[in-house]
Formats: C-alpha cells, structure tokens, sequence
C-alpha cells in the first residue's frame, strides 16, 4: 500500500447525488480516499485534491 497526492476536476453542475458523495466515488477510481479538500471553484468546474490509499495488486 502506498499514498497518493492527486487533483481531479469535476464539472459543477447539478449533480444527481450530493456533492460530497460524488466527490467520494470519483475518487473511488484513484484509491481509497484519506483525505480531500476542494481547492478551486469555476463557474463550470471544481477542483478537488486528495489523498488516497493505493493498493498494489495481489500477486
């Protein structure tokens, strides 16, 4: 296991769930989430940046 720093983008529009449970399964796709932070608001976009947990693949 390792961790991660990453930035995501994410369009800023109504979302279909709450903002934070999107922002959790975004990055479901890089690791598990430790932490996260949304650094950047546009009138279209938000930036996220996290750290998540990698795990290595079982052998």
């Amino acid at each position: 296991m390792q961790t991660e720093f990453i930035r995501i983008t994410l369009p800023r529009h109504p979302l279909p769930q709450p903002l934070h449970d999107s922002i959790e399964q975004a990055l479901q796709d890089h690791g598990q989430p430790l932490r996260w932070a949304i650094t950047a608001l546009t009138p279209t976009e938000l930036t996220v940046e996290a750290v998540v947990l990698k795990t290595s693949p079982s052998p």
